[in-house]
């Protein structure tokens, strides 16, 4: 069994408590899927719930649905094809696996969800938690990430948030609610001011209080490159150093 270090616990704790503090955010689900994508780093959030009675389905993807229509019809008429789907269906497995835990790589590129589902956005990489929140209702929330695997530190990160997503979902009055009006990520608006997608990951966490240690383990990622990228970040932004830089982020998303 694979233990969570301590480190770690903040930003589990964190995303636990952005969820049970969705109605400030206005969205249920997208309030899980921005907590849980700050805590487990991916190139894609996606987390899906469906009432089999009524077949009710809401989902939020992370940072925005990129798949074509093709893409998404080809997964609701194959959905067994996932081999993680297939996986969990037929183990009942409630913990979360990655796609490398019940099917080699080399073969999972071969497979017809691959070829028809991911292989164009080139997402290799997939870690699913399953999600019963009774007899009818079903979900799941998953990860996709084209370079480096997940670790079992994710899939333990994962397992731990499950049951606080269960009670908060019982607990909220309305989860299958409609989203209200979308509004950009904040990492996507720290972008269109010149900053790379990891530059800005990390001046979104350099608003956020965080320094470069603690940015470094959140993003997995060694000091020397945090420092890196706050040296990059700080001369595009025109700023003098790493605090006028991210008092400048700030007032730039006010």
């Amino acid at each position: 069994m694979t233990t969570i270090d301590a480190r770690h616990w903040r930003p589990l704790f964190d995303a636990v408590y952005e969820m049970n503090t969705a109605i400030d955010h206005g969205d249920f689900l997208s309030a899980v899927a921005s907590g849980m994508s700050r805590l487990i780093p991916a190139d894609q959030t996606v987390i899906h719930m469906l009432d089999r009675k009524t077949q009710r389905m809401v989902f939020r993807i992370l940072p925005e649905c990129r798949y074509t229509q093709a893409e998404l019809d080809y997964y609701a008429a194959h959905p067994g094809g996932d081999p993680l789907v297939e996986y969990f269906e037929k183990t009942g497995d409630p913990q979360a696996r990655r796609t490398s835990d019940v099917i080699s790589t080399r073969d999972y590129l071969k497979t017809p969800h691959f070829i028809h589902c991911q292989q164009r956005l080139g997402f290799v990489h997939t870690l699913a938690l399953p999600v019963k929140i009774n007899a009818d209702t079903i979900g799941a929330l998953s990860f996709d990430r084209t370079q480096s695997n997940f670790t079992k530190r994710h899939c333990a990160l994962l397992d731990a948030f499950a049951p606080h997503f269960v009670l908060a979902w019982n607990r909220h009055v309305d989860p299958w609610a409609a989203p209200p009006e979308p509004v950009e990520p904040v990492r996507v608006r720290f972008q269109k001011l010149g900053l790379t997608v990891r530059e800005a990951d990390v001046l979104f966490w350099m608003t956020e209080g965080k320094q470069n240690p603690e940015i470094a383990i959140i993003l997995g990622l060694s000091l020397g490159t945090v420092q890196e990228h706050v040296g990059n970040l700080v001369r595009k932004l025109g700023q003098e150093n790493r605090h006028a830089a991210t008092v400048f982020a700030l007032r730039s998303i006010a």
